[in-house]
């Protein structure tokens, strides 16, 4: 536990995404008053307009990192903050545009697209020359994930309370497949249909199967999936090994890529 005298100082910023989980955060209607006066908020582009933030205690971030700019204002922000959180699916994974490129590839799809060697000069003015998108763990050190496509104020809330109270909060340590007994679903597998709970981090109450759709893997990887039996179950109901994988990838992205490749 960390003590505070005042009340902390909080940063919430916002990279290559869809902003949706900053909306996240501002649609939490019945708890909005007590996030903003709970702590001091020095920047939240999407909530106001003066912004000032020489140093924070918590840096909340969404959105992978896809440009040379991005990635030197988010090591600026490691280093004015004491804590740096990854918010939602691509700044804790890379996201939907995590694409599992390195930067050769990418600089050869630019020049295909963009021609000019793919350097596109307005880029470079407006965003910064861009890259491969990553998440922010692969630039900086991130002290707290919290995932989800966007994240739920039931992840994000005890983890920020816990946070501006000096606690350190624990991760869910069961994937979806828990979440789905407590709800009384039935097992899409067990029927010979897709889904990828047993791979997914827990967190989001079995929100898909229990309006019967399958688990696609928006809040990402459970750190203690057992892979290899997933691709069998789902080659088994008839998916190729590159279909368990693009699917892995959507949403697990840099985290899955590093699972398979035994990084992890």
């Amino acid at each position: 536990m960390w003590q505070r005298e005042k009340k902390p100082v909080v940063g919430v910023f916002g990279f290559s995404g869809c902003a949706g989980d900053q909306l996240a955060i501002l649609h939490m209607e019945d708890e909005l008053v007590d996030f903003f006066t709970s702590a001091e908020i020095k920047f939240f582009h999407m909530a106001q307009s003066h912004q000032e933030v020489p140093k924070v205690d918590i840096a909340v971030v969404e959105g992978s990192i896809n440009t040379d700019k991005q990635q030197k204002e988010l090591e600026e922000i490691r280093e004015i903050a004491e804590v740096v959180v990854a918010i939602g699916t691509c700044a804790c994974y890379g996201g939907i545009q995590y694409l599992g490129e390195n930067q050769e590839v990418f600089k050869e799809r630019m020049k295909y697209v963009y021609g000019n060697d793919g350097v596109v000069p307005e880029f470079s003015d407006l965003v910064g020359q861009p890259k491969a998108a990553k998440p922010i763990s692969d630039f900086i050190k991130v002290d707290y994930a919290i995932p989800g496509c966007p994240i739920s104020k039931e992840n994000f809330i005890p983890i920020y309370a816990k946070l501006i109270s000096g606690l350190y909060p624990q991760k869910y340590p069961y994937p979806v497949c828990v979440e789905c007994k407590y709800e009384g679903n039935d097992c899409f597998l067990l029927h010979g249909k897709f889904c990828l709970g047993p791979v997914t981090a827990a967190g989001c109450r079995a929100a898909c199967p229990s309006f019967d759709v399958s688990c696609v893997g928006c809040f990402g990887t459970y750190e203690g999936a057992n892979y290899p039996s997933l691709y069998d179950k789902l080659k088994e109901i008839g998916l190729t090994e590159e279909d368990v994988t693009r699917k892995l990838q959507m949403f697990g992205g840099d985290a899955v890529e590093k699972i398979l490749k035994g990084e992890e």
